[in-house]
């Protein structure tokens, strides 16, 4: 059995999910245009079908606001952006399954109520909290290596940046979803003020995809199937692959977690690690969240994985 059963895998995938909290403003757009709702003009008094009309009316207005009341209950705004634009093939889907049912800003909202759960399981968590005020998502005209990317120009407003190839192949939700994940999960996470490597940022990523359901984790093993040794004075969770320093973080995460689980679920090698890069990073800081010296952590992981080798190929 799976020590991490979070279900989040589907709820993130699920076309109507409702938000609760606190309420705030939520604005989403198109490259420069901004869709707000507009009470209704005066209806004659004695006209029954525009009586009839103007009740439907305001109807849907007041359940569109109790709706936007919802989905605002992120604490940010959220602002969508097609750059890709609606007569390219990449535009076009996402402005139908994303743009124009507010799909993407849902995602958004849904990924980062999950990501905010995993850093702050609860109250004692809220001081060391990353204070967000927006978050765009944007689908970039162009397409590029990496799926997605964060960018940051002001202080607490973040940009996450789609590549146009994510909707130029057949349609999958749930990459979409991964990729969103992915970018709220680097917008949410500390960096030690730019100072973390990117290694350990893109495997912390690349772990907490695997703790929503997304994908495997790959272990630390070459391609013959025996396991890989660092070099010498090399560090396993300093390589490259973040599915690697992914499958690191998972071993000793479990190995941490009483009963395979833990009262949170999982996941307390990343908290650890993320409350300590609030304020900058030194290596030190991945032995105090493992709990013990960085190359022990590299050598009990590969006795796990030399094992696991002998035990698949019988």
């Amino acid at each position: 059995m799976d020590p991490f059963p979070y279900p989040f895998h589907r709820s993130l995938l699920d076309h109507t999910t409702t938000v609760t909290g606190a309420t705030a403003t939520t604005t989403t757009t198109t490259t420069a245009s901004t869709y707000t709702v507009h009470a209704p003009k005066p209806v004659h008094p004695n006209t029954i079908p525009d009586v009839i009309l103007g009740l439907i009316m305001i109807s849907f207005i007041s359940t569109t606001a109790i709706w936007a009341n919802h989905e605002a209950s992120k604490g940010f705004s959220i602002t969508i952006i097609n750059e890709a634009g609606k007569h390219s093939l990449a535009g076009k889907r996402f402005s139908v399954f994303y743009e124009s049912n507010d799909k993407a800003t849902r995602t958004v909202i849904n990924t980062s109520r999950f990501i905010e759960h995993l850093l702050y399981p609860n109250q004692d968590f809220q001081p060391q909290k990353k204070q967000i005020h927006s978050v765009t998502l944007k689908l970039a005209a162009q397409t590029f290596p990496a799926i997605v990317s964060v960018e940051s120009q002001k202080a607490h407003e973040y940009m996450i940046i789609l590549s146009a190839s994510l909707m130029e192949s057949s349609y999958k939700n749930d990459a979409f979803v991964l990729a969103v994940l992915q970018g709220m999960a680097r917008v949410w996470l500390w960096d030690g003020e730019g100072s973390t490597p990117a290694v350990v940022l893109n495997g912390l990523v690349e772990y907490i995809s695997t703790l929503a359901g997304f994908r495997s984790t790959e272990i630390w093993n070459s391609s013959d199937g025996a396991t890989m040794s660092p070099e010498k004075d090399e560090i396993c969770w300093k390589v490259e692959d973040p599915r690697k320093v992914a499958g690191f973080l998972r071993f000793h995460d479990q190995r941490m977690q009483p009963g395979g689980g833990g009262g949170y679920g999982g996941g307390e090698v990343v908290r650890r690690l993320n409350d300590g890069m609030r304020d900058g990073w030194h290596d030190m800081m991945m032995d105090d969240a493992l709990g013990m010296e960085g190359q022990h952590a590299c050598e009990s992981y590969d006795i796990l994985t030399r094992h696991h080798y002998r035990s698949s190929s019988i």
